[in-house]
């Protein structure tokens, strides 16, 4: 569903607008100074409100009307929370008038409105014709009104404004993707006075709610492995809220199941690491035999990689204990006698790829490209330290093998 705000042709909608106002010239009253919005599904328009600007941040809803074919299904509601999310930046109150019929007034009730006050014999006098709803002659009108509590709409959307940008931030995403994205859930749901400071590893957010009170929330993000999938679900997401088809309540339970996607199965990460090794040393000249015992190699370093994580084990652990791994079993590969003559080198090159912060290292050069210096220094020294780390345990182990045979490596 996408709902559209008309600033011009308003009278092409006049068929539907006379569905909720039987009489013209009473909707010319406040068609011209009202605002009109459409909700379209499907390529058809189904559901036409028009609101008033009061004065003192009220509002009121002076038409709201939904194709015949179309009602019942949820479209009306739709409108109605949309308007009030539109409106609660500007406004503390919406009106809403409708005859003295029960399935009517029972239906704003729905929509969290109440009573307020009655305008008596208003539709005597005011309509030309009997009109009649339900088959209840319409009399009085009956005014309705909603808080718009505009402080409570600016701290949820922040909050979930907020947990797309950690989600985001904690599987991988650059620093301007994070904040592109809080930016554009706020504007969406019309809190247009935000300010992010994104870190690589915590997101601070301040919001202002039109009254001169800000809501500022910091959110601290943990360094941790990415995982591009979710990043890319959480981007769809954001597009889908910009576009109007997603409400607050859906963008908050969709995150939470964003946030609960599991990583790969155990044996494809394993598989990708062997593929991701081999395939790797051959590019980098290794020969098919080479590869194909990287491929293995990169498999076993994987096997571990998985346990350490499982096991909460530091990254400086799993790295340096990943390259002694790496090493030892090409050192053994060496020394198999039907491989034949088989180089080291090929073998380490192409196994410590799965070790290698790559997208990290990645980002790090976008965020100082986007002069996100603090942020991309932060994760250009964390995946430096994990080359080190990785250096470390090669270099160990070659140390160790070189004394054991007296230095012969070749």
């Amino acid at each position: 569903m996408n709902i559209q705000l008309i600033t011009e042709g308003k009278k092409n909608y006049m068929d539907m607008l006379l569905m909720a106002d039987p009489q013209e010239d009473m909707i010319d009253k406040y068609l011209d100074k009202g605002e009109m919005f459409i909700l379209i599904d499907q390529g058809e328009v189904r559901t036409v409100c028009v609101v008033e600007l009061l004065k003192n941040r009220k509002c009121e809803l002076k038409n709201i009307a939904t194709r015949e074919g179309d009602q019942g299904k949820g479209y009306g509601k739709y409108m109605i929370h949309f308007i009030c999310e539109h409106y609660s930046n500007r406004c503390d109150t919406m009106y809403v008038g409708t005859g003295n019929c029960a399935k009517s007034i029972g239906f704003y009730e729905k929509c969290g409105f109440a009573n307020s006050h009655i305008l008596a014999n208003f539709f005597t006098d005011n309509y030309r014709e009997p009109i009649y709803e339900d088959g209840v002659l319409l009399t009085d009108m009956v005014y309705l009104k909603k808080s718009l509590d505009s402080e409570i709409d600016v701290k949820k959307v922040v909050d979930i404004a907020l947990e797309a940008g950690r989600i985001l931030l904690k599987n991988g995403a650059e620093i301007f993707r994070v904040e592109e994205t809080i930016t554009r859930i706020c504007h969406r749901f019309h809190v247009e006075h935000v300010d992010i400071f994104t870190l690589s590893h915590g997101i601070f957010i301040s919001a202002e709610n039109g009254l001169e009170e800000a809501y500022t929330k910091v959110k601290h993000v943990p360094l941790s492995a990415p995982h591009l999938g979710i990043v890319a679900e959480v981007n769809d997401l954001s597009r889908e809220i910009s576009g109007g088809y997603v409400s607050m309540e859906e963008a908050e339970e969709r995150l939470k199941e964003i946030d609960r996607i599991p990583p790969k199965k155990d044996y494809f990460q394993i598989l990708a690491a062997g593929v991701g090794s081999g395939f790797f040393g051959y590019l980098l000249g290794a020969t098919a035999l080479e590869s194909m015992i990287a491929f293995c190699i990169g498999c076993i370093l994987y096997m571990w990689v998985l346990a350490g994580k499982k096991h909460n084990m530091s990254k400086i652990i799993i790295n340096i204990v990943g390259g002694v791994i790496i090493t030892t079993l090409a050192i053994c590969a060496k020394h198999v006698p039907i491989f034949g003559e088989v180089k080291m080198e090929g073998m380490i090159i192409g196994s410590i790829m799965p070790l290698v912060p790559g997208v990290a290292f990645v980002n790090a050069i976008r965020d100082i490209a986007d002069s996100d210096f603090l942020s991309g220094t932060v994760r250009m020294i964390d995946a430096i330290l994990v080359f080190v780390y990785i250096a470390i345990g090669v270099g160990f182990t070659l140390s160790v093998y070189n004394n054991m045979i007296g230095g012969l490596v070749l």
